[in-house]
């Protein structure tokens, strides 16, 4: 009996801390699981909240495309609505800038004409001052002149009046019996200018070319001869007509390098993706 109670003694010795090793496996094991199980419990809440941000941003990302949906449909409804009301004014703005540019010039033109007047008027007292009054003599007998059914300054200021006012209508035949009673006055480039302005606005450009030349041919020197040859090169851009054009433009930086239609003409080459202005051996007038 001792000695079965001194081998049970000895083999009951080792299992002691064999146990308490199992026991402390088993704590960790214990601790271990509850850390996953508040792993699980924090990963299931921010689960949930990334699940509700992204539903919150999918009923975001709808209403909004719904608003640009809205908003594409105004901004079409806007466009359609304001396209020919700014179609219209851009229209207008052009028929201005040429009346303006009409006004300006009958006001220099006015200007002109009072100097001049003035200094004949001064010369006239001096010759009636100097010279003695001629002896009666009977008066030749002079064949009969038509005489114009209006007066020259009259019918200019109608048919500017007219024009400024955008009723060409009236004004290109006021321009026309101008011309036909007055045509070798000051002002008779201005009206065959004019002319062709009231052509190049309704689009008749061919009438506009015609119209145009004329203010090359009869007054050459005139004032208005270098806007005369950029409309007319502007006459055949409208027609298609590119080289035409570029020629006419070519004539005006040659000839008229300082004035404000050589600078627009350049500015029609560059558009025409030409640049620069070649020397012309003959002039070019009629197409």
């Amino acid at each position: 009996m001792r000695r079965l109670l001194v081998v049970l003694a000895l083999a009951a010795l080792p299992a002691f801390p064999v146990a308490k090793e199992i026991i402390q496996l088993q704590r960790d094991l214990a601790q271990l699981q509850d850390q996953i199980r508040q792993l699980q419990r924090g990963f299931d809440t921010e689960l949930a909240k990334t699940q509700q941000l992204l539903n919150q941003n999918l009923e975001a990302s709808g209403r909004l495309a719904t608003a640009l949906a809205v908003l594409e449909r105004t901004v079409q409804g806007q466009e359609k609505t304001l396209t020919a009301p700014l179609a219209s004014a851009s229209s207008r703005v052009d028929t201005l800038a040429g009346q303006f540019q009409a006004l300006r010039d009958a006001v220099e033109e006015m200007n002109s004409r009072l100097g001049r007047l003035q200094q004949q008027i001064v010369d006239i007292k001096n010759i009636v001052s100097t010279v003695p009054p001629p002896a009666t003599a009977p008066a030749p007998t002079q064949p009969s002149q038509p005489t114009p059914p209006v007066q020259a300054e009259t019918l200019w200021k109608n048919a500017l009046r007219d024009y400024q006012a955008g009723n060409y209508n009236l004004a290109g035949p006021q321009f026309n019996e101008y011309l036909k009673w007055f045509g070798a006055t000051d002002l008779a480039a201005d009206a065959q200018y004019y002319l062709g302005e009231i052509f190049y606005q309704q689009k008749q450009y061919e009438e506009a070319v015609e119209a145009f030349d004329q203010v090359l041919e009869k007054y050459p020197e005139g004032k208005r001869t270098a806007d005369a040859q950029y409309k007319k090169g502007l006459s055949f851009l409208k027609q298609g007509r590119r080289d035409a054009a570029a020629k006419e433009f070519r004539e005006v930086t040659r000839k008229y390098p300082h004035s404000a239609a050589a600078a627009q003409a350049s500015e029609a080459l560059r558009g025409l993706g030409l640049a620069g202005a070649r020397t012309v051996t003959k002039s070019s007038r009629r197409k």
